[in-house]
């Protein structure tokens, strides 16, 4: 049975979420230099949608990895970037 490591899934959601405020604070400044108008609670919205949905991204993408890691089937370790073609 796999085990996951919770600190490295917290970790990259962490960062996802640090990704997404990221981009949230880049979107409401442009947004602040261009002629749309959008209130206040719209643009809070936007950044809280954004970080969770970044956040989630990131803790799927760690743990979808790591079952990956643990997985003994021999299809999961194929490496990548090499056409293997069975004839």
């Amino acid at each position: 049975m796999t085990r996951l490591r919770g600190r490295a899934v917290v970790r990259t959601g962490l960062l996802g979420a640090g990704v997404g405020l990221t981009v949230a604070l880049l979107l409401r400044a442009v947004i602040r230099q261009s002629t749309v108008e959008l209130s206040n609670a719209s643009q809070f919205w936007l950044l809280v949608l954004l970080v969770a949905g970044c956040a989630t991204a990131g803790l799927a993408l760690e743990a979808v990895r790591q079952l990956q890691e643990g997985n003994p089937d021999p299809a999961y370790r194929h490496q990548r970037g090499r056409s293997q073609r069975h004839d």
